[in-house]
């Protein structure tokens, strides 16, 4: 049996109440700082639908956060979104034979005349031709986005081509607020950068001290007490980006990670930033389209996107049309014309399954002409392209890097003028 000289009893004694403070410290920052525990970029956008670029998927729905989520949040589909509806008419069926707790009947009812009023299901379907099927996909209605998927997470996208009139005028308002701040707002996020401030140095101490006071404990007792520690100490506010911080309502243009792997460049204002996220407002993001005809006929379900998309159905237009096609010695000769008001960047044409590359942009109505073999009288022909919408976006900041200003600041306009070299006869 070993025998604990009263140096050591003490060392441990002196480690216990030591621990005991800090977790009484933390206790009490943890409990004050819920609020803090979001991230504040994501909570700009609660509430809101979004689209989600996960890997090649994209999730719409409504935004929610989670306290002490570590940057993680939810996508709640809309009821056109919901994937197998009957699966969830069938569960709150089943519950209700099973306990005969009319609260499940009652949700069934008035989750059914939803589905019917959005044309979901057919407006004869009733309660009763609802049978539970165990080999029946199962029913979702929202995506987890946990905080180890966010290496795989390229935009958290809000664009403005799907907001109401009210919406618009919303946005407007709050743009309004980050190019003028009040002096409220500004002491506000001044509090805000003090907290945060406060709490980086609280966690560079507390990181410091502890790897003395728990020396003596074995490597994995003090492990797990430094990562406790890390997560305690990391959930209060958002560290402090002096760079960022300076840029925050001006024009910035940054560098982003593609969801198709490429690099892109993009403008737009620098509405906020945390640990985890960069959000800048008015971005002209480009959105990967793809278009199929059969010979001169468009393809019902077309234009589609690049990624697999849930809980959104795309109810745009076409942007294009063959307005000519001609087949001679085993080659289609054709024509695309751009019926949009908007200027699209064509990729490529797809002809039986020849590509035929372009990386072309056509303004409305403009017209191109080309040609690929083909191996049918009435030829599969897809049309790969791009095209613009205006965004607000969340970008994780392993996707993103603010490469700088995109204008002159008024403070500092002034200067650049007056220090340019004045040239007679310019």
């Amino acid at each position: 049996m070993v025998e604990l000289l009263p140096q050591d009893i003490l060392g441990l004694l002196y480690t216990l109440i030591y621990l005991s403070l800090i977790g009484i410290a933390l206790s009490l920052i943890y409990g004050i700082s819920e609020w803090f525990s979001k991230d504040r970029v994501l909570k700009i956008f609660e509430g809101k639908f979004v689209f989600v670029y996960l890997g090649k998927e994209v999730y719409y729905g409504r935004m929610k956060i989670h306290p002490r989520s570590g940057g993680g949040f939810e996508v709640i589909f809309p009821p056109e979104g919901v994937e197998n509806p009957v699966a969830l008419l069938a569960f709150l069926m089943e519950n209700y034979r099973e306990t005969g707790d009319k609260k499940f009947l009652e949700k069934a009812e008035k989750v059914l005349e939803e589905f019917k009023k959005r044309k979901i299901l057919p407006q004869d379907y009733s309660l009763k031709d609802v049978s539970l099927n165990p080999w029946q996909p199962p029913s979702l209605v929202s995506r987890k986005i946990y905080a180890n998927e966010i290496g795989n997470l390229y935009g958290i996208m809000f664009f403005k081509y799907v907001l109401s009139e009210e919406e618009i005028t919303e946005r407007w308002k709050e743009l309004h607020r980050v190019y003028s701040p009040s002096p409220i707002r500004r002491l506000k996020r001044k509090m805000y950068n003090s907290l945060s401030y406060v709490k980086d140095k609280i966690g560079a101490t507390l990181s410091k001290t502890t790897g003395t006071v728990l020396a003596p404990l074995t490597p994995e007792v003090r492990k797990g007490i430094e990562e406790i520690q890390a997560k305690l100490v990391g959930s209060v506010g958002a560290s402090y980006d002096s760079f960022l911080e300076d840029s925050i309502g001006r024009l910035v243009t940054v560098q982003v990670t593609d969801p198709s792997g490429g690099t892109r460049f993009y403008q737009g204002i620098l509405r906020e930033y945390s640990n985890n996220y960069i959000l800048v407002y008015d971005v002209d993001y480009k959105l990967q389209m793809k278009m199929l005809f059969r010979g001169v006929k468009e393809v019902e379900g077309y234009p589609q996107s690049l990624f697999s998309l849930y809980g959104y159905k795309i109810k745009e237009k076409p942007h294009l049309k063959v307005s000519q096609l001609t087949l001679r010695e085993g080659k289609a000769v054709l024509k695309l014309v751009n019926t949009s008001n908007e200027y699209l960047r064509l990729k490529n044409v797809i002809v039986d399954g020849n590509e035929v590359k372009i990386f072309k942009t056509l303004s409305p109505k403009a017209e191109i002409r080309l040609e690929a073999p083909a191996s049918s009288n009435e030829p599969t022909i897809e049309v790969n392209y791009e095209i613009c919408r205006e965004a607000d976006i969340i970008w994780p900041r392993s996707k993103v890097k603010v490469i700088g200003l995109g204008d002159y600041p008024p403070d500092i306009l002034g200067e650049i003028l007056k220090s340019l070299p004045f040239r007679r006869g310019h």
